[in-house]
């Protein structure tokens, strides 16, 4: 009995020893590599935006980091954002890479021009008015960041979004209570307020193709009603 008590105390030990090993072991990494990933640098890359963010947000460890929450969380504290990447360069640098909605057209309200996105959301106040479409349209007062309610804009913004970049349309404003005026070049084009709209691009897409290989695009297509009625 001695000997068996002796072999089964000694093999314990063995036991025991080997698991405070490992459990040593498990701790010595674990301190390395909270060590070697701590995150000692978080560079914000946004271009053209100045956005200040808190850096504890981010936590210590770059092994870790809930990035899709941190990417929510960003979105819908900055709305003028349209993406948020996180980049991480080991071992301790972080990367957050910011991109700024795009703007989509102009809308002119009295002596003030807007950028907004295709959504309608104000991006900010801007003087470049070249290359993008200009709406004009009486909304009352508009606030960056919050988006554009008028039926008017949020038509004439599917109507062009539905165009083809070859169908330059240079600004759409109100012709009257229920129609909208919309020029391209020479052409004046008459829209519904309310409706497909995006329907209407179609429509004038084909319309103008036929023309074009006549060589002369119609002085007025008029696109409110089922069938469409083109003018010379």
């Amino acid at each position: 009995m001695s000997r068996i008590h002796t072999y089964m105390v000694k093999r314990n030990l063995r036991i025991a020893g080997s698991v405070t090993l490992l459990l040593i072991g498990a701790l010595l990494i674990s301190l390395l590599v909270v060590r070697t990933f701590t995150i000692q640098n978080i560079v914000v890359d946004a271009p053209g935006m100045t956005i200040e963010l808190d850096n504890n947000r981010f936590g210590k460890n770059l092994l870790f980091l809930p990035i899709d929450t941190f990417r929510h969380e960003l979105l819908a504290t900055y709305p003028l954002l349209s993406d948020a990447r996180f980049e991480k360069k080991f071992p301790g640098t972080l990367v957050v890479h910011l991109v700024r909605r795009a703007a989509f057209a102009h809308l002119r309200l009295k002596e003030t021009i807007y950028a907004v996105d295709v959504n309608g959301l104000v991006l900010g106040i801007d003087t470049d008015v070249n290359g993008y479409p200009l709406l004009e349209f009486d909304v009352g007062t508009v606030s960056i960041g919050n988006t554009i309610s008028d039926g008017r804009v949020r038509a004439s913004l599917s109507f062009l979004a539905h165009l083809s970049p070859a169908l330059p349309v240079s600004e759409i404003k109100e012709r009257d209570s229920t129609s909208l005026l919309a020029r391209m070049g020479n052409t004046n084009i008459f829209l519904p307020q309310t409706g497909d709209l995006g329907g209407k691009a179609d429509t004038l897409q084909i319309i103008t193709e036929g023309f074009r290989i006549k060589g002369a695009l119609p002085a007025v297509i008029d696109l409110r009603f089922a069938k469409p009625i083109v003018t010379n």
